[in-house]
């Protein structure tokens, strides 16, 4: 048995872009489920008119406090008595995209989930 679904969700107006890879598959009596997502949200646009202003954008950001870091959480269960194993693995930050004279300001979210479980347990 194997189940894949695969959807690619953009949205120009909310400057969303939602990709999800969903699979089911079952080998030797246990049913993994695996689920990849990357999602992005355009937080800003800079409109930019000369190189001299680029300058200064990139100062600006690299004066901040806090820098922007990207973040990792990883979670990892096991349950003998359920039969049952879970991973799962989500990265978050942002980044930022020149395109012509504008600077896009993109937060992103990417998970990586996976479940295991014994056959004879799901119902």
């Amino acid at each position: 048995m194997r189940e894949v679904l695969f959807k690619n969700l953009t949205s120009i107006q909310s400057r969303k872009k939602d990709i999800l890879l969903r699979e089911v598959f079952e080998r030797d009596g246990v049913v993994a489920r695996t689920e990849r997502r990357s999602f992005y949200f355009i937080k800003d646009i800079n409109n930019l008119h000369s190189d001299e202003e680029l300058e200064r954008w990139a100062n600006s950001q690299e004066s901040r406090e806090e820098p922007v870091k990207r973040r990792l959480h990883i979670m990892k269960e096991h349950n003998d008595a359920l039969g049952i194993d879970k991973f799962i693995c989500k990265i978050f930050g942002i980044f930022y995209a020149v395109v012509g004279k504008d600077i896009y300001t993109i937060a992103f979210l990417h998970s990586f989930k996976i479940n295991f479980a014994k056959n004879s347990l799901i119902k």
